[in-house]
Order: C-alpha cells, then structure tokens, then sequence
C-alpha cells in the first residue's frame, strides 16, 4: 500500500520524469497486471465482454511490438465510443454490478492506448485498483481474497517499474512494503467499527444473481448439480450437538405446482404451519446469496431476527440481498410438521395434470384399495413398491421423454436420481388423492471432526417428498430415494453411487479439507467479521465493550508492534543512505549530459557513458575524471563514507548545472 499512495502523491506532483516514455517491458509487464486483475472479472461478466477484451488486448500487444506507443486523440476517441456502444449491446447499461464494471475494465485497458508517459501508465495502475474492488463485490471467496492481493504485489512491481526500478528490486520493494503494512492493516480491521453486515455486500440485481439450484424440477435437474463438487454453505450446531447425517434435510424449496413435464416452486405466501418446539437444536449458516433462500434444517423455527420470513411449506428466506451471509437459525429435528390445510390447500396439493400418466393413476387407486384407505397404510404400500419391484438408484437413467414421463418410469426403465423417486412418489400419492408436495434441498454433508463444522456441497443436492396426513393433521417427509438406495441417505452420494462419482469422492481428500478450513474460516472472521464478531474478539482479549476506549487501546498496541519492523526498516534504509547521495548525483549527471528523452536513460552505466560521450565528441576533461572518481569510489574494497559521498554530489550537481542545456546528437 506504500508503493501505490507514493504513485497517487507522484501523480499530484507531476514530477518531470513521469512525462518520460516507460520501457517496452514496462509496458508489458502493466498489461500481464490487468491481465490478471481481470481473471476474476472476466469469469463473471458475459462472454461478449470477454470476447472484447480479448480482442482489445491482442491489438494492443500487437501495437507495441509493432512500435506503436500510443494513438492519436481521434482514434482514442473512436475507439471510446466503440466500448460504449459493445458494452450497451451487451448488458443494456453502464451502471451497476455488470455493466459498471465491464465499462471500467475496457477503460482501463483503453488508457493504454494513449499510454505515451509513465504517468499515463500509472493511473491505468491506479483504475487497476478499482477494479480489484468489483472482484471482491462478484466473490468474497478464499481464493478472490489471495488472488487480490497477488494482484496487489503485481500492482506495486508495476508502479516501481514505472519509476525505472531494476525488475528484482521492483518485486524486493513491492514484497517489502507490504510487508510492512500488513500488520497496520490487520489492526486496523479488527479494531475499526463494523457495521451490522458483511462488507463487500451489495445488493444485486434479479438478473445477476447466481444459484446452482432452479425455481423448477424435471427428470436430470439435481442430477446436474450432483456432478459439481463446489461448496454450497456450512453449518456449524451450537451446545456442541451431532446430529446423525440421515437427520440432516436442508430445505431449499417446496414445489407444488405440477404441468405434467416439470414442478414448479410454490408461490411467495405466508406460512401459517408451526413446527415442534421439542427436539429443537441451534446453529448458524454460512452461505452465498441464493436469492434470498436459506437452507434450513426440517423444520424451521421462526427466526428471531428481522428481515427473515417463513413463506410457503417451511422455507425460510431473508428480504435483504447481502453476498455471503452469517445466519443463526433454530430448527425442531423431525419428520413431521404440524400444519391444518384449508380445502383450497387440500384441493391443490392433490391437483394433477388431466389425462397423463394414466398407467400411475391405475396403480395408485390399486395400492390404495389395497390399503383399505387408510392413508399411512398406502404411504407405506407405495414405499415399499419401491423397494420389491427392482428399482436401480442412478446418475444415468434413461431418457423418458416428455410425454407421461412418470408411466414410463415407474412401468419401464425403474432407472433414476432422486428427482425421479419424488416425482413418482408425490404423483402417486395425489393420484389417490392425498395431499403431497416435492421439496428440494440438500441431504446430509461432510463433518469436519476438527473445526466442528458441517460442509455441504452440490453433489449433497437432493429432492424428497411430503405427505399430509389428514388424521394427524401433519406433512410428514417421506425419502422414497431411501427405499432403493439406503447408502444414499446414510453415506450421501459418494457412499451409493461411488462408480458413477468417483471422481467427486477422490477429490475430497486432504486438500480439499485444508481448502474447506481456509474457506471457513476465511467467511467466519474475514467476510463476516460484524459487531458479533467484533464483540466477542474485544472481550477474548480482555478489552470489554466496542467503545471508543478499548478502540483506542487496541490501536495503540497494534500500532507499537507495527512500529517495530517499520524501525528496522528504516535503520536498515539510514545505513544504507550513504550510496545514495552518489546514485543521485549520476542519475541528476545523466539527464544533463544526455537528455531526459534519451532511450534507456536509467540503465546506461558509468562505462556506457563515457563510451557514449566519446563517440560524439561530448567527453570533457572533468566530466571524465569525476567518472572516473564514481567508479573508484563505487567499486573498491572499502564502503564509502557519508562525507566522500557528498562531496562528489556536489561536484555532479555543478557539473550538471554547467551542461543542463546540452542534448543529445
């Protein structure tokens, strides 16, 4: 952070030097920075933008092999209006998450269009900076987190390499300063006052939110999420409770409305069922936004903070749109949710398509003749349909088709997901008029016996059903997945069908854990660090309250540790100050003798320069001797005292005055 508010104090100055051209590695180097800094970009913004910015930077690069610095101001200006006008047809706007973003990046590899300078060069570094912001608004993630601060170093090395630091020096002085910083930042952090929410979260469009699970189910759509190993959320049980993994039902979604091809998520409505207050057990949820839809163990309580609700079949959402969120929830473990259907309930949850799947009908009116109507009799009779009639438990069932795809399920291929064993099960329970609805979600995860967290993940998606019992008056969960493949509600996915996903279960080993860790880690102190967090830290150490006092205190501490290495730092830079009079008096020696314009001007050596001088008849009897001098003093055995340093500056700095309007032939 040093090095990049020295660029911002430099570009206020505006010394001579920036107005100088920057090497062609320079250059290249401040273009493989942006490169960088848009990986993470580019992986969220539309392809079309990509596409743009691919083309842009191959031209660019193309331009500076060719020789060409810089374009014309007309030509920027063409090019300008281009960007506007793609960006516009791609996103529709300039503004927000998206199209603010995709603008700044190709503004910013514009400015290396007109990059003449080095403080043109520059302030496309200080755009850079910006940009690693919106990286961080797309993903509070680990990995978005150290990718940005790798960024950060590139960042600095580009600056100093601006400034004509040789290219190991750059990356010694970049690592050093943040280095230096980094304990002030921590503190800093830690201490400041936090706000009740995440930082980093920005309320998001509709359009640009982001979640692996969809509004609606068909045959093969959790199957898709099931081939995805990517984190989802943890959940960590307060009282130090264990639940068992066949306990372990994160409702998602309900789906009730069924067209014959797919089910659809129940409307936004009010929830008037009230699950059991016995079996209750606390924990908290740490997720990424799914728009606003939390997973929430079967069955969840009424959560004490605001800005949540309970809407239709038990599923909890929060009204506010926060990125990754920290959520303290209570759920009653059970199977059973106590809920009084009104008859318009009773006649929609048992509303099927008319004239399909007629084959399902049939046997649904038979197991439930069978049954003697008694409605838990015939729930019992269906399950074990399942499991006497060679049902197979798969990721690659057959395609069934549009058309009275349950018919051919249950009669022909009896090859499925969980998706398939729900749809069967509910369409037969309706078929014979008892009340039934899917619910999507997720089933069981992964414990960390360590850090005591549960890690869920996609390949954990799951879909079940649920049945209302009129004589109990409760919707009572019903897993016909568990009546073909037990494995699966005991051992998850990678327990029953480890051929099919062996891979996925190979890649949760050992650095998968340690990256679980880190991500947990990484949202419970970093993403989420609120006042909660806050609070608890200043009372570990022993400070009380957040108040302005234990504020001050913790500053003061922080910043006396802090103060340790910047003092050595600079006992190490005051030792090494007695060069630097004698580096200056060359540097200010060459630009009098060559001119500020001259092509490598920082790089050219005594040697060089005489050599130079000689060849264009320049050389005169004192600039050669005090040369001469630079050398013997620079390379003998004995270091140079402060006082021989400063006497030949003094003489460098009245040569140059005496040959500053001298310029290159």
């Amino acid at each position: 952070m040093i090095v990049v508010l020295q660029a911002v104090v430099l570009l206020i100055a505006h010394p001579r030097f920036l107005n100088q051209p920057p090497r062609f590695a320079t250059m290249m180097f401040a273009l493989a920075s942006l490169v960088a800094v848009s990986l993470p970009l580019l992986w969220q913004l539309p392809m079309g933008v990509n596409m743009i910015f691919g083309a842009f930077m191959l031209l660019r690069i193309a331009l500076l092999y060719k020789g060409v610095r810089s374009l014309k101001t007309w030509q920027n200006g063409v090019l300008l209006l281009g960007v506007f006008l793609l960006v516009m047809q791609q996103l529709g706007t300039i503004f927000g998450l998206q199209g603010g973003v995709s603008f700044l990046l190709l503004l910013a590899l514009l400015k290396s269009y007109e990059g003449r300078t080095r403080r043109d060069w520059q302030i496309m570094v200080v755009v850079m900076m910006f940009l690693l912001t919106g990286a961080i608004l797309f993903d509070e993630g680990l990995f978005t987190g150290l990718w940005t601060l790798l960024c950060l170093i590139l960042m600095a090395c580009t600056l100093a390499l601006c400034n004509e630091v040789a290219g190991r020096d750059a990356l010694r002085h970049s690592l050093t300063a943040f280095g230096l910083t980094l304990l002030p930042m921590v503190v800093l952090f830690v201490a400041m006052p936090r706000s009740s929410t995440p930082f980093g979260g920005l309320p998001q469009h509709a359009a640009e939110a982001t979640t692996g699970m969809s509004d609606r189910m068909k045959p093969g759509s959790i199957g898709e999420l099931v081939l995805s190993n990517q984190p989802v959320f943890t959940a960590t049980f307060a009282n130090g409770v264990m639940p068992r993994p066949q306990d372990l039902y994160w409702r998602v979604m309900v789906l009730g409305l069924y067209n014959g091809n797919e089910w659809q998520v129940l409307p936004d409505a009010p929830d008037n069922a009230q699950a059991a207050l016995d079996k209750q057990v606390r924990y908290e949820v740490l997720m990424e936004d799914d728009k606003g839809r939390i997973p929430a163990l079967d069955y969840a309580n009424m959560p004490e903070l605001r800005g949540f609700v309970i809407q239709g079949g038990n599923a909890v959402r929060v009204l506010s749109r926060q990125g990754v969120r920290r959520f303290t929830l209570t759920s009653s473990l059970s199977d059973e949710l106590p809920h009084q259907l009104t008859p318009q309930e009773i006649r929609f949850y048992t509303l099927l398509p008319q004239n399909t799947n007629l084959k399902t009908h049939t046997l649904a009116k038979e197991l439930y003749q069978q049954s003697g109507g008694d409605t838990l009799a015939f729930v019992q009779a269906a399950y074990q349909y399942f499991q006497k009639q060679k049902f197979t438990y798969t990721l690659k069932p057959p395609v069934l088709g549009t058309e009275n795809a349950t018919d051919r399920f249950l009669f022909e291929s009896r090859q499925g997901f969980c998706e398939h064993y729900a749809d069967a099960f509910v369409t037969l329970m309706r078929a014979a008029g008892v009340p039934a609805r899917v619910v999507v979600g997720y089933q069981g995860g992964e414990y960390d016996a360590d850090d005591n967290f549960w890690q869920i993940r996609s390949k954990d998606a799951h879909a079940w059903a649920e049945v209302w019992l009129a004589d109990r008056q409760v919707w009572k969960r019903i897993d016909p997945t568990g009546a073909v493949s037990a494995a699966r509600i005991d051992n998850g996915v990678g327990g029953a069908l480890a051929d099919e996903v062996g891979e996925l279960v190979q890649n949760t080993g050992f650095f998968t854990q340690l990256t679980d860790r880190g991500r947990f880690y990484w949202q419970q102190w970093v993403v989420n660090y609120d006042t909660d967090r806050q609070q608890n830290l200043f009372g570990w150490l022993g400070l009380g309250r957040v108040r302005v006092a234990s504020v001050l205190a913790l500053l003061l501490l922080g910043g006396a540790l802090a103060a340790v290495p910047l003092w050595l730092w600079w006992r190490k830079s005051k030792r090494q100050a007695v060069v630097s009079p004698m580096a200056q008096g060359f540097s200010l020696l060459k630009s009098a003798l060559l001119g500020d314009g001259f092509t490598d001007l920082p790089s050219v050596a005594p040697f060089e320069l005489c050599q130079y001088l000689s060849e264009n008849g320049q050389l005169s009897p004192d600039v050669d001797a005090l040369l001469r001098e630079y050398v013997r003093l620079n390379y003998r055995q004995a270091q140079v005292s402060r006082q021989e340093a400063l006497q030949w500056y003094a003489k460098a700095k009245r040569l140059a005055r005496k040959y500053s309007r001298r310029k290159p032939q």
